[in-house]
């Protein structure tokens, strides 16, 4: 059986419960790769760095931690950055006027070396996820008249939220207008009748992330183990030597053929270090 170097894993609907909570025996069996079998442990995620870094430090987690999808490398302990690849400024502007033009909610996403800004324009009422995030990150917040205007540097992330069936059509729009000037990364939850659509720069990903600490840590790809359960996630399941999806993932991630793992209801991360480390 290969030996696994690395662990790169998705935090919500993956590492992290229903309830965004680890759950026992995912924090044992993940104490137990680090301290018994030296594997590194990596998050990488959607997440900015603020909202994962209470989450990987938990965790117990020491290694460099992958932020917005990959696009900011910052070290856990002192948040440093260990790598950053920005969104060209005129494509945000481009398609934050794309956004409007489709009447999404956006926000826009930088300050990588503080504690990173989220700007707006505001929220439409219908948009309750978005508004919710909005308000738990409030001191994050920076209320703006015109976002376009507003944006006068290369920034992190463009990020479009509202109901499926609208996102799908804007992504379809992005997708054939922006596809060689910005990343798209889909993040569904049918469930809540909510998408996210994220434009990064367009060479990034959580691959990229997990390939920039892997290459500062010495591992190969071959010893990468990764576990995702959305569509932001397939690059990353696809780099590495072996790449597990989740069983909660939506059934069109789970036709194109990945090996599955239990749902995060059944601490499907423990079992895939039980299976493919301890193992």
């Amino acid at each position: 059986m290969t030996r696994y170097r690395m662990l790169a894993v998705d935090l919500d609907g993956t590492l992290l419960g229903p309830d965004s909570q680890l759950t026992p025996r995912t924090r044992a069996a993940i104490e137990r790769a680090i301290r018994a079998y030296d594997v590194a442990v990596v998050i990488a995620t959607g997440r900015r760095f603020h909202s994962a870094r209470p989450i990987a430090r938990d965790a117990g987690l020491a290694t460099p931690l992958v932020t917005h999808n990959g696009a900011l490398v910052k070290d856990i302990e002192t948040a440093a950055v260990h790598h950053y690849q920005p969104l060209d400024l005129d494509v945000a502007r481009e398609l934050l006027e794309l956004g409007k033009a489709f009447g999404a909610d956006t926000i826009a996403l930088d300050d990588p070396e503080g504690d990173g800004r989220i700007l707006t324009d505001g929220v439409s009422e219908r948009n309750a996820s978005l508004r919710y995030y909005l308000e738990i990150n409030r001191q994050y917040v920076h209320e703006v008249d015109d976002l376009r205007r507003s944006v006068a540097a290369p920034v992190t992330q463009v990020m479009f939220c509202g109901s499926c069936a609208p996102m799908q059509e804007l992504a379809q729009a992005l997708e054939r207008d922006m596809a060689a000037a910005a990343r798209l990364l889909i993040t569904t939850y049918p469930r809540n009748d909510m998408t996210i659509l994220d434009l990064m720069h367009p060479e990034c990903s959580k691959a990229t992330g997990i390939a920039h600490v892997a290459a500062q840590l010495g591992i190969e790809p071959e010893a990468i183990l990764a576990v995702g359960d959305n569509y932001n996630d397939l690059d990353m399941l696809r780099y590495a030597g072996r790449g597990i999806l989740m069983g909660n993932a939506a059934p069109e991630l789970q036709a194109m053929g990945f090996e599955l793992t239990a749902p995060n209801t059944e601490d499907g991360v423990a079992q895939v270090i039980e299976t493919y480390i301890f193992g």
